[in-house]
């Protein structure tokens, strides 16, 4: 008697098709990075409906600039795991626009989860490490990054379902090599990066938008800087600092008014005039 075969599932054949790629109904990803207290939780609180990952709890005693009204955000969120638990729930389904302040804190807290996840390799012993050099040459900052890219499919997601992105960073220095032999310093988000590891390139590389709020119209003599208190936001690099947009608005607006907290210039350029509405 012939043996019956079990029934094999056929595996169903995906089907591919070309047609125009606008991102119609999809978000947008926005980095906004400034030295502290220039105001990146007050201008991402003017962009449209929005909801704070609040790492960093300054947002606690920022009001609306224009309606005076407390800040939405979501309490509870205290590691990394639990920034990707927020990202993975419901929890922004009736906001339209997903803040993280700031992803430099998020970041610090990104080291505890590789420590508390990730095993030193045999060749260093294995067992728990105790900091991220402990890891060997560089290998704990590939780790980090390896980490902090977890949460970019959850932004992705998001964005799919037409959520605005709106990443905080704080500014550092970063110093930059090309294929030339030369090194130069840059202003960018305050994220790790090195030539090893870079979890700045690999954020920066994902946004639709980089904003650098600084002040406008900077006059050093000297060595030393005349005092200016007006900000604007720059929207296009120079050799001194990461900036950068897709929007087809941006080539007519290097730099966008931000001189009082309630100037909403640049979400009006992006999504209009009447965006909180």
């Amino acid at each position: 008697m012939p043996t019956k075969m079990p029934n094999r599932k056929t595996s169903k054949v995906k089907i591919f098709h070309i047609k125009p790629w606008t991102g119609a109904n999809e978000g947008e990803k926005v980095m906004i990075y400034a030295v502290t207290k220039m105001g990146k939780t007050t201008l991402a609180s003017l962009a449209p409906d929005p909801a704070l990952i609040g790492v960093d709890d300054g947002g606690r005693k920022i009001k609306h600039p224009i309606t005076g009204a407390d800040l939405n955000h979501v309490p509870g969120i205290e590691s990394f795991q639990d920034v990707r638990s927020a990202l993975q729930s419901n929890v922004f389904d009736d906001c339209r626009s997903i803040v993280i302040d700031t992803i430099t804190f998020v970041e610090h807290w990104c080291e505890q989860y590789v420590l508390a996840t990730v095993p030193k390799p045999k060749s260093q012993g294995g067992g728990s490490a105790k900091n991220i050099h402990d890891y060997g040459y560089h290998e704990g900052f590939k780790h980090l990054q390896n980490a902090m890219d977890l949460l970019l499919p959850d932004f992705d997601r998001w964005v799919r379902k037409g959520k605005n992105i709106i990443i905080l960073a704080q500014e550092t220095t970063h110093k930059w090599k090309t294929s030339d032999v030369e090194e130069f310093l840059m202003a960018g988000p305050a994220l790790y990066h090195s030539r090893s590891a870079s979890v700045a390139l690999s954020y920066m590389s994902r946004m639709d938008h980089i904003f650098r709020i600084a002040y406008n119209n900077r006059i050093v003599e000297k060595g030393r800087i005349a005092p200016v208190q007006e900000r604007a936001i720059f929207v296009q690099p120079d050799a001194t600092f990461f900036a950068g947009s897709r929007g087809e608005w941006a080539k007519d607006y290097p730099v966008v008014s931000f001189n009082k907290p309630s100037d909403a210039s640049i979400w009006n350029l992006m999504f209009g005039a009447n965006h909180a509405t």
